[in-house]
């Protein structure tokens, strides 16, 4: 009876869906094994992706921070998962091509 379940168990496990994009939940996953001291392979193969989707993530969620350390001034990086998120949605809506519409609005007005 107790593999059965073990079976249940491991079919309500979803992966990643491949070609999709990172969520929310998946940074904040990111972040917390990071700070729990895994590597960015390891990172990769619990959450169901590439290895360089993780490296590409990380580097897009960095922000350097200071921290004054007996008087003087400590530069240091830390993965944000809001900063990751925020540049993720900028550069989402950058990549559409721009719409047309408002260049040939003397063509259009043509057939009215």
């Amino acid at each position: 009876m107790k593999e059965v379940f073990v079976l249940v168990q491991e079919q309500l496990i979803t992966s990643h869906v491949k070609g999709h994009h990172l969520t929310q939940i998946e940074r904040g996953r990111i972040a917390g094994l990071l700070s729990a001291g895994k590597s960015a392979r390891q990172i990769a193969t619990e959450i169901g992706v590439c290895h360089q989707t993780i490296n590409n993530e990380l580097k897009r969620g960095r922000i350097q921070q200071v921290k004054k350390l007996n008087g003087k001034e400590q530069y240091f990086s830390v993965y944000a998962t809001d900063t990751a998120q925020v540049r993720y949605q900028t550069n989402r809506q950058r990549c559409h091509r721009p719409l047309k519409f408002k260049f040939v609005t003397n063509f259009l007005a043509y057939f009215d």
